[in-house]
């Protein structure tokens, strides 16, 4: 018995402290827009043991240009920072609850949300970085890690990777890499026109690289083989070892229209104010690229508007987009009048004359106006000094055995003075 009491009160080895390191970022993507880089990547929620919450303190991201990219662990040795993004911490599970309020951007992202920063493509970004060598042996200098059995790719791309750091500045595994090939995009249009109705605007624009370019980017109808081609015995090539195949994107030019909106005033305020970690990606208004080179698009008038063009090859994801045209920036104002009244009908009774008329179908129609004359007058005059908001009205303002000659005219809601329709049909009645 003294035994296993002496032994329950032996003391152990102390245990090692539990180390708390943020898990990597599993979505990081890369797209290309011009001369911009959008990366886009959500924040860890979790250490690398699924525990909670995450002792995370910032997320830096890294950039490389090359034709292939550094070794995880060394990608950080050659690459360059492009975002140093802060995190707000969680709170301890066991923390007391407060009043839910919204966190302040300002200060970081929280776990668990999506962010992108933005990566502007000047400069020595478009040219080839240090390339990392093999270590060296036996005193011989270091050589690059290219081997006869994979060949340098012949187009340099921009890898991009993302790291978690913990509040004690301890890294957590690097992401995946995030990619795109740096090649020469399509040329913007040189001209985008926007024509506009009282219901829509008609973008134009004129095709990436001109008539050539229209011609070139064309796609033409395949072609049979010549009959000596089909007739000659099919001889294969010797195999080589080839370049790591990369996939570049082809087919025709396509395009993708982009609108900025005059900020709306009684929109809530923005409390991001252009932070780095808070960047949009420009996103078009035409839902696919497009084949034509012209796009409709609604109209909302005394709101300025600007409208861009950009041309795209390939598909999302593997898309290539180029830089955008000029802008064509405007406020649409409504100059446009309301269709005349039709169907007018005028009913003599006693005391007056009553008149009924279709009502317009457009929407920003504020009233009518009614004019009267007589049978000899060429001009009617209005006869009611504001416009009446129903389609009828009565004269009570006649004389018994007299001759009018009445029209309509409808005027719309534009500010200070409205379009005026043209006139009804005229109609005659005598009073009684």
């Amino acid at each position: 018995m003294c035994f296993v009491a002496a032994g329950c009160g032996k003391k152990g080895a102390p245990l090692a402290p539990i180390v708390r390191i943020p898990s990597a970022v599993s979505m990081l993507q890369a797209q290309r827009v011009g001369t911009d880089a959008f990366v886009t990547l959500t924040v860890p929620n979790t250490n690398i043991d699924r525990s909670v919450p995450v002792d995370i303190a910032r997320v830096e991201v890294y950039a490389y240009t090359g034709r292939r990219p550094p070794s995880p662990a060394r990608f950080v040795e050659f690459a360059e920072l492009v975002a140093s993004i802060p995190v707000i911490a969680p709170p301890p599970l066991d923390a007391p609850p407060v009043e839910a309020a919204p966190s302040d951007p300002s200060k970081g992202a929280l776990p668990g949300t999506m962010v992108t920063v933005l990566d502007r493509l000047n400069g020595q970004k478009l040219v080839q970085g240090k390339v990392e060598e093999a270590p060296a042996r036996g005193g011989r200098a270091p050589t690059p890690i290219v081997t006869a059995a994979a060949p340098e790719p012949d187009v340099l791309r921009r890898f991009y990777i993302a790291i978690a750091f913990s509040a004690r500045g301890r890294p957590g595994p690097p992401s995946p890499n995030a990619e795109f090939p740096l090649i020469e995009t399509p040329e913007p249009p040189t001209f985008v026109a926007a024509p506009y109705s009282e219901t829509t605007v008609a973008v134009q624009w004129a095709p990436s690289g001109g008539i050539l370019g229209f011609l070139f980017n064309s796609a033409l109808p395949p072609e049979e083989p010549p009959l000596n081609e089909l007739l000659e015995p099919i001889v294969q090539p010797p195999t080589t070892a080839a370049a790591p195949e990369i996939t570049l994107p082809s087919g025709p030019v396509k395009y993708n229209v982009y609108r900025e909106l005059e900020p709306d005033p009684f929109a809530p305020p923005d409390l991001t104010g252009g932070l780095p970690w808070t960047e949009t990606r420009p996103t078009p208004i035409n839902p696919a690229p497009l084949d034509a080179t012209t796009f409709s698009d609604s109209v909302e008038f005394n709101r300025e508007r600007c409208y861009i063009v950009r041309a795209v090859r390939g598909m999302p994801p593997n898309a290539v987009e180029g830089d955008a045209s000029t802008p064509n920036c405007f406020i649409p104002v409504d100059m446009f009048p309301p269709a005349p009244p039709v169907r007018l009908v005028a009913v003599a009774d006693e005391g007056g004359i009553s008149l009924i008329w279709e009502p317009n179908a457009e929407p920003d129609v504020a009233g009518y106006l009614v004019l009267r004359g007589e049978a000899t007058d060429a001009t009617l005059q209005p006869l009611t000094p504001t416009p009446v908001p129903e389609a009828r009205f009565r004269d009570t303002h006649v004389s018994a055995g007299k001759k009018y000659v009445y029209a309509v005219v409808a005027l719309d809601s534009r500010l200070p003075f409205g379009n005026i329709s043209a006139e009804s049909n005229r109609v005659e009645e005598t009073a009684r």
